[in-house]
């Protein structure tokens, strides 16, 4: 989480608990990052702007640095995007929508949109139980030959060994490859498909300083393989990377991270590989 000096909370100030407001305030405590507190309304008035004060004050209160926003611009996405990037905010944070069937097969779910376009992580909140010594799933593609997500691991890890050990959390690594490496294809240096995919991991952990036995890496699909997970190790968060596809591909293909959040009830931390570069481009900036 190094850099992330503005955290941008979406709240909907109709909510009795909110979840992302306060999984926010406690990643600007653990990083000393601005607060942005933004209600999307396209009807704002005195009494919702109230409202949204009551929240900030107590915060306020107890010194959290604090701006707030009742705005809109034509839909949520628009005026969440239009926000980010007015305030150059480096982690946006809502609650997590609840995606039907219907949404899947007849629109893009607005959590989707959300994650295809945004230029900075996006933290969605599912539950409010606390981060502090829990269990924290990074998920990877450690397919050796596939550059697209050695980048993008890269930015997986790094969150993910950064925020377990603000919250002194256990980091456990998680990939799910192909049933395909199963098969028996020596390459010419005694090792399968397999055997590189493992050592690939390895690799990885040693990179980061992860520990072995909390490694999981099994055969077949990650959408499958990752809830179930969640649920024995009873994990707080899961961090992970998404192609963000738009148009055809997305539609045709899907994207692992978008699939997973209806899925699963943990909070789920999606990046992309421009996420690892933009934080090395504000530190060589100063």
């Amino acid at each position: 989480m190094q850099g992330i000096t503005k955290v941008l909370a979406v709240v909907d100030t109709r909510k009795d608990k909110q979840l992302a407001l306060n999984r926010a305030v406690s990643i600007c405590r653990m990083t000393g990052a601005a607060l942005h507190i933004l209600a999307p309304n396209p009807r704002s008035s005195s009494a919702s702007m109230e409202q949204l004060e009551a929240l900030a004050t107590p915060l306020m209160a107890k010194g959290q640095e604090i701006y707030l926003h009742e705005t809109w611009s034509s839909s949520l996405i628009e005026t969440i995007i239009h926000v980010r990037q007015m305030e150059r905010c480096h982690l946006v944070v809502k609650d997590a929508q609840l995606i039907t069937a219907w949404q899947k097969a007849f629109s893009t779910p607005e959590d989707w949109s959300l994650l295809r376009r945004c230029r900075v992580p996006v933290l969605l909140v599912q539950h409010d139980q606390d981060w502090t010594r829990s269990k924290i799933v990074a998920a990877i593609n450690a397919d050796p030959r596939d550059y697209y997500h050695s980048v993008i691991n890269e930015a997986i890890l790094q969150y993910a060994k950064e925020i377990a050990g603000m919250y002194n959390s256990e980091l456990h690594l998680a990939s799910a490859f192909p049933t395909t490496m199963m098969a028996i294809q020596d390459h010419g240096d005694g090792k399968t498909d397999k055997d590189n995919y493992f050592r690939h991991c390895q690799e990885y952990a040693r990179e980061f300083n992860l520990e072995e036995g909390f490694f999981h890496i099994e055969p077949g699909p990650t959408d499958t393989m990752i809830p179930k997970l969640l649920k024995e190790t009873d994990a707080k968060l899961l961090v992970l990377g998404t192609h963000a596809r738009t148009g055809i591909s997305a539609i045709a293909i899907g994207n692992t991270a978008e699939q997973l959040i209806s899925k699963i009830k943990t909070d789920i931390l999606v990046l992309q590989p421009k996420h690892h570069m933009i934080p090395l481009e504000r530190e060589l900036g100063h």
